[in-house]
């Protein structure tokens, strides 16, 4: 005689394994999810960059380039990265000021959605919360129907059928609702600062905290340090929108035309690295008189840039609000130097060299600022307050008249206040500091 809880039991099997595997195909991460259509750009952690027009899936995204990349040995015209490679991505990003007009209009649609979302859309968002807070409770009841099912077909449902339902059950509830934060959801839509590890060292930056998912944080309107690298020939740079260059001999004056300052970190002459670590102004210039041949020089820069950004959660953590904060607050925390995680070769040969230079010439204001700079990066405040501090009492020697030391000392404030170790005569340093300061400095970097 046929029995139909068989049929039942197969039938709640089959149904349950074709409504999960629905929801794993069209479920994409929220945060991704934003920038499917747009050009982006992925930095891995291994230092690999690579850009295009983002078509996400359930199992990962694909990069379309713009045009054909020619390899060495075949054509490529697209990047693609997988989901379980999703660990090994450091940031993506997309540059604000790059957007076409049609992708302008589908981002403020994005944001309006998500900062004031209609019946629909916030019906949606309260059923996900609800399963998310609600997940364990819906699994017990989850295995109590199970339990159920079983009396009438205890001679078709095992244990090992019981465990695989629960499962199935299981995996349902969680693509539905995903992962709830109550602590994150009450920052959508509010300024705040994040921490991101970018290498060995842990930045802030301040953004619009757009949204989350169980890998990744969603932030925009971002004013983040671009790198950018400029290559010095005989008469200067002409590849750079940020800064005029101009080379006359052993001079190079650098002028800034934009609205935001840039921050000069470094040249290059050959395997020679030079620390400058000069913040230029927006109608401001500096001029740097260089031991040596600027031909083939290489300047690095740090130039502010609006972008939108998706951060793994493993990589950054939403630390503060920030609506408070004043505009000259947000400077200096665009160009914060950082919390040092692992000490690494170079930084000690530099921090041996600036030693050994202030120890022949103490008055080298230059050495004793980027000390400051990097016993600041490795949380040594008291040391650094104290050549951050020297440096200053002789700004006029410094590129920028101070005004990187000046942040420094401020960030250094705002880091022992934290850890309860500030010491009162930094703040009244950095007050009795400030002033008019003039429009154009020059100075002498040595070897």
């Amino acid at each position: 005689m046929f029995d139909a809880s068989l049929l039942y039991t197969v039938g709640l099997i089959f149904l349950a394994t074709l409504l999960g595997s629905y929801l794993r195909s069209r479920r994409k991460d929220p945060c991704l999810h934003s920038f499917e259509g747009f050009h982006v750009t992925v930095e891995r952690t291994d230092n690999k960059v690579v850009w295009g027009v983002m078509e996400l899936e359930s199992t990962g995204f694909e990069l379309i380039y713009r045009d054909d990349v020619q390899d060495s040995k075949h054509v490529e015209s697209s990047y693609i990265l997988y989901g379980e490679e999703y660990k090994d991505i450091q940031v993506i990003y997309r540059f604000v000021d790059q957007l076409t007009p049609e992708n302008k209009r589908r981002r403020d649609r994005d944001i309006r959605r998500s900062f004031h979302p209609g019946m629909i859309e916030r019906s949606k968002r309260a059923m996900r919360r609800f399963i998310g807070t609600a997940s364990e409770s819906i699994n017990e009841v989850l295995s109590v129907l199970v339990g159920r099912a079983k009396k009438p077909a205890g001679r078709y449902i095992n244990d090992e059928s019981e465990k695989s339902l629960y499962r199935l059950g299981s995996n349902l509830i969680g693509h539905a609702g995903g992962v709830f934060d109550p602590l994150l959801e009450r920052y959508i839509g509010q300024k705040v600062v994040i921490e991101m590890m970018e290498d060995d060292t842990v930045h802030e930056h301040v953004g619009i905290f757009k949204n989350y998912s169980p890998d990744f944080i969603e932030l925009l309107d971002i004013q983040f340090p671009h790198k950018q690298a400029l290559s010095l020939g005989p008469d200067g740079c002409d590849d750079s929108e940020c800064l005029e260059i101009t080379v006359d001999g052993d001079k190079l004056t650098a002028s800034n035309p934009s609205e935001q300052p840039v921050l000069i970190q470094s040249v290059h002459l050959g395997d020679e690295e030079r620390l400058l670590n000069a913040v230029v102004d927006s109608g401001e210039s500096v001029e740097l008189f260089m031991q040596g041949s600027l031909e083939k020089a290489v300047l690095h820069v740090r130039v502010v840039r609006e972008l939108d950004m998706v951060v793994p959660r493993t990589r950054s953590i939403v630390r503060h609000r920030a609506e408070r904060f004043q505009q000259g607050l947000i400077t200096d925390i665009i160009f914060d130097v950082g919390v040092l995680l692992n000490a690494n070769r170079r930084q000690a040969e530099q921090e041996r060299r600036l030693r050994e230079e202030l120890r022949k010439n103490s008055k080298s204001a230059l050495a004793a600022a980027n000390l400051g700079s990097i016993l600041l990066q490795k949380k040594e405040y008291e040391e650094a307050e104290k050549w951050l501090t020297h440096a200053l009492a002789i700004r006029y020697s410094l590129p920028d008249n101070g005004r990187r030391a000046e942040m420094e000392l401020r960030e250094l404030t705002r880091k022992s206040e934290r850890s309860g170790t500030a010491t009162p005569s930094v703040q009244h340093q950095v007050n009795s500091q400030n002033g008019n300061s003039p429009k154009q400095v020059s100075v002498v970097v040595d070897k």
